[in-house]
């Protein structure tokens, strides 16, 4: 009696097939091969062995032209005042391309993961997994304590994606993370001194 063939294969369409390996290998073995793979070939022929799987890798991950979003500081009129809070937020999502890995279209998906603020007084950055909100359900802030004619915020987002073979409706993780950065408009921080007045 003949042994069944220890691999399976789902045909993913457009000559990519998806193949299930976990009947040639045990699971330590499978999980260092990465377990299953979608290549373009078929079944029987001889260049099975040398059709790399395709991956998109954090480089590629970094190559995309990923928008940081748009950086708000508030009170948004060109200056803030030593000692109150300054509010900052970030408009951002998920957003998705279209590229090319190994000659093989491929759809890459991005969301941030988290952020990092820079305020550019000394002081350390701040990493939050929230992109902060407006006045007055705001979320993210600081305090500058004191003052200054330049001041800027900074602002660098880590972004996790995933991909899939164009039309395989199989999504899988992208090792690493692709990063932004931006930078506010310059504004002042300045000093408010009380003081009576007859008015």
């Amino acid at each position: 009696m003949e042994a069944p063939p220890c691999e399976t294969y789902s045909n993913l369409g457009g000559g990519q097939y998806h193949i299930d390996l976990s009947g040639c290998f045990t699971e330590e073995q499978l999980s260092r091969l990465g377990g299953n793979f979608v290549v373009g070939f078929t079944p029987g022929d001889p260049a099975i062995d040398a059709a790399p799987p395709v991956v998109v890798t954090r480089e590629d991950l970094q190559r995309l032209p990923i928008a940081p979003g748009a950086l708000v500081v508030q009170p948004d009129r060109g200056w803030v005042l030593v000692n109150m809070d300054t509010i900052v937020w970030v408009e951002t999502g998920a957003q998705t391309f279209s590229t090319v890995v190994l000659d093989t279209p491929v759809q890459v998906r991005v969301e941030p993961v988290d952020y990092t603020w820079g305020f550019g007084d000394g002081s350390a950055p701040l990493r939050t997994t929230d992109p902060g909100a407006p006045y007055p359900d705001h979320s993210v802030s600081h305090p500058y304590t004191r003052a200054a004619a330049d001041a800027r915020v900074t602002l660098t987002t880590r972004w996790v994606g995933e991909f899939q073979v164009d039309g395989s409706g199989v999504w899988q993780p992208v090792a690493g993370f692709a990063t932004t950065q931006e930078s506010s408009a310059p504004f002042e921080v300045r000093t408010a001194h009380a003081a009576l007045t007859t008015r």
